[in-house]
């Protein structure tokens, strides 16, 4: 069976659309017909609220708190309000995560727990994608190690562009290399704050980062979806949210084809 492909959506500066984006990636892989698995490793759960499941039993803590633990039972069909979304599954996170990815120090195979827990799946997917917090503990550290793809929002501020920087020292401390794959995706992107995009576009293009050629637009729905606890896509299917971020999945798997594994 092919090992799914595991893209982590990472920034070291939060605001970014870093859960939104990979809400919506979700969704477009799933109505693109491929069995996807998003999974929470943010503690404040926003993921887990917007696809139905931020009030489970079970969640990814169960994993780091006890690694022995049977992963099927935290894996949950996502949800835009009460409908299933077809191809679409969810490990959900909770405010526990905190305190059990510290208390996760104390096992031995500690940095291959989430990797271990993956490859005990029964149902086989597609694609795994994980939104990481913007900060660094055992839990991103395992997720950092098995990603085939980072996917790096950056909303057209400095202070995101910084934190680039910041998230490729740390990719580099855990994963022992400098070679990893990854690409940014810029967001919230206004055209009428010419000034202060010219100014990040500048940095970026010197700093020679690797840059999706698609641009996620600002849009005041990102925000009504998320008022509605509903995935942006699903909430807005004709409008911005859904069409950027269709074409970024587009760009994504054509980057995916040429991605060594």
């Amino acid at each position: 069976m092919k090992k799914p492909f595991i893209i982590s959506f990472a920034n070291s500066k939060g605001g970014v659309g870093k859960t939104t984006s990979c809400i919506a990636v979700g969704c477009c892989l799933a109505k693109l017909g491929y069995e996807t698995l998003v999974i929470d490793l943010d503690h404040q759960g926003n993921l887990s609220d917007d696809f139905g499941r931020g009030d489970e039993d079970y969640t990814i803590t169960d994993i780091f708190e006890d690694p022995k633990f049977d992963i099927n039972k935290i894996v949950y069909s996502a949800r835009d309000g009460d409908k299933e979304i077809s191809n679409l599954s969810i490990i959900p996170a909770d405010i526990t995560l905190a305190v059990e990815a510290r208390s996760a120090e104390r096992f031995r195979h500690r940095l291959s727990i989430l990797d271990d827990g993956l490859k005990r799946l029964v149902t086989h997917f597609d694609f795994i994608l994980i939104d990481l917090r913007p900060a660094i503990d055992l839990s991103i550290e395992n997720a950092l190690l098995i990603t085939d793809l980072i996917v790096i929002p950056v909303d057209m501020d400095r202070r995101a562009v910084k934190g680039i920087d910041d998230l490729f020292q740390v990719v580099k401390e855990i994963r022992r290399n400098d070679d990893f794959v990854y690409t940014l995706v810029k967001t919230k992107v206004n055209k009428s704050h010419s000034k202060m995009q010219k100014s990040t576009n500048k940095h970026i293009q010197e700093a020679g980062y690797q840059v999706a050629s698609t641009e996620i637009r600002v849009s005041e729905l990102y925000k009504q979806a998320t008022e509605q606890r509903r995935p942006s896509p699903l909430y807005a299917p004709h409008e911005r949210p859904y069409e950027d971020y269709l074409s970024l999945t587009h760009e994504l798997l054509a980057k995916i084809k040429e991605a060594p594994r």
